[in-house]
């Protein structure tokens, strides 16, 4: 626990995490808010309550993608910027252990990334709820948790990659276009290049994006959540055996 206290009371001090989650929040709650609005204004008068209420948690969840980036760019500068700044070896004489202080920074951040889509979703389904007013929604429907639950691991995981990212190459730039590149490219890509379902069927991109209903299904969600589970798992574990995350001497 006092690794991660250590952790939170840097991470909290650092101008960037504020900036970055600031910046996610907001640019993503402004697109889930025009999302929903351009996407319920087209619904026919005949939308029933339930597809209503399902409609509302997909249009949401539209925004909380945008949120990818800038929370996985925060994962990838949290550990990159203290190699930069010599911090690292600060952190080591307090904690010795890299699977400790990895793991500390991993809990940290996933807690954030909760909140951030929390952030998100719960003022974006408040606001899709009184634009569909109309509609009278029902109770959100068994499958709309599916994709509650995806947005948020989605958000969690590329937080996680990011972090792994920094620790294995140590530079911002290069860990931040790989998870542009992981993230961003690959899933539109694959769509359009051949051969591209296979890079969509292990890469984290496409999945995250089946689970929130943006793409067609390539494969089942129970296997959609595995793989983003995961690419929010192994990649730690990598940076933990691989990472180079050692004091200097």
């Amino acid at each position: 626990m006092n690794a991660v206290a250590a952790e939170w009371i840097k991470l909290r001090s650092l101008r960037s995490t504020w900036w970055s989650l600031g910046a996610g929040v907001l640019t993503a709650l402004a697109l889930t808010v025009l999302g929903a609005y351009t996407v319920i204004s087209r619904w026919d008068a005949g939308q029933a309550g339930e597809q209503a209420a399902m409609g509302i948690v997909v249009a949401v969840y539209v925004g909380v993608v945008l949120a990818q980036l800038p929370l996985g760019m925060l994962g990838a500068m949290s550990i990159t910027g203290e190699h930069t700044s010599g911090m690292i070896d600060t952190t080591f004489v307090a904690t010795p252990s890299r699977s400790r202080v990895l793991l500390a920074k991993a809990g940290v951040l996933g807690g954030l990334a909760v909140a951030a889509s929390l952030l998100i979703a719960i003022p974006g389904y408040l606001y899709g709820l009184t634009v569909a007013a109309e509609f009278h929604p029902a109770a959100p429907p068994a499958g709309a948790w599916a994709v509650v639950a995806g947005g948020t691991l989605m958000i969690v995981m590329a937080t996680l990659l990011g972090l792994a990212l920094g620790a294995l190459f140590r530079n911002g730039a290069v860990a931040i276009s790989v998870l542009v590149v992981l993230l961003g490219l690959v899933p539109f890509a694959g769509q359009v290049l051949p051969g591209g379902d296979v890079a969509n069927r292990v890469l984290p991109g496409y999945p995250a994006l089946q689970l929130i209903e943006q793409v067609p299904d390539i494969m089942p969600d129970p296997a959609a959540f595995a793989l983003l589970a995961a690419w929010t798992v192994v990649p730690l574990l990598l940076a933990i055996r691989f990472g180079g995350y050692r004091p200097r001497s």
